[in-house]
């Protein structure tokens, strides 16, 4: 599962300046993305948020 905590971030931290481009860092790697819309934005943090929440659809069972 990757940690999406600092892209996240970074998006909201863009919305909050009004802004739509993003600059992301990871290791020694950068990359810029400018996103069309601010729903667009919204849209990426909520898929971002889905792939980190772990499954809930397990089943334990106790004899």
């Amino acid at each position: 599962m990757t940690d999406y905590t600092a892209q996240i971030a970074a998006i909201e931290e863009a919305m909050a300046q009004g802004a739509r481009r993003v600059l992301f860092r990871s290791g020694g790697t950068q990359r810029e993305v400018e996103y069309h819309s601010v729903g667009d934005m919204i849209k990426a943090i909520e898929w971002m948020k889905a792939k980190q929440s772990p499954k809930s659809n397990v089943t334990l069972a106790a004899f």
